[in-house]
């Protein structure tokens, strides 16, 4: 972050204090932490890393930013260019969003008959009881895989079919006959 500051201009003092850029500052306000930790101005109370350092600075986005950067430290920055490229960059980002949205309604759904198995593992009493037992912990184990490796569960079909059968047990859940 300290090279960063210096290469904008900064002029940071020993103790990595130096003038806010983002607000009228007399007095040094903006602390530049060592290895790499960011910045914070403890007057205006901006702060972040190096990338919302520039971004802010020159008005950019994060993306931007980044890029500027990377050109300005000599960094190669790999943007997709032929057209092979951004389809198989725009197909990742794609499938990561698929990802993503499946491994948010699985986890919904998960959690949700975690809750109700919960419930019902309470009380020996309750209609659900048995199945609380003997599911419980297995709904727990689908959690952690998801949470863990989201990306492995999505691609297992047998663990894509049995959140499929959570999600419509609890659907089913107070149709006690």
């Amino acid at each position: 972050m300290s090279q960063v500051a210096v290469y904008y201009g900064l002029k940071v003092n020993g103790r990595g204090v130096c003038l806010c850029p983002f607000h009228q500052d007399t007095h040094p306000s903006l602390k530049i932490y060592p290895n790499e930790k960011g910045f914070y101005c403890f007057t205006c109370g901006v702060g972040g890393d190096q990338i919302n350092f520039v971004a802010r600075y020159k008005n950019l986005n994060n993306k931007e930013a980044a890029i500027e950067l990377a050109e300005a430290f000599g960094i190669p920055v790999n943007i997709p260019a032929s057209y092979r490229e951004k389809r198989e960059a725009a197909l990742a980002r794609s499938k990561w969003k698929e990802v993503s949205r499946y491994t948010k309604w699985a986890e919904t759904q998960l959690k949700m008959y975690w809750i109700l198995l919960c419930e019902a593992h309470r009380e020996p009493a309750h209609p659900h009881f048995t199945e609380a037992v003997r599911n419980l912990t297995y709904v727990e184990y689908l959690l952690e895989c998801l949470q863990k490796c989201p990306q492995d569960v999505y691609q297992d079909r047998k663990a894509v079919k049995e959140i499929g059968k959570v999600a419509d047990r609890i659907t089913r859940w107070f149709d006690v006959t």
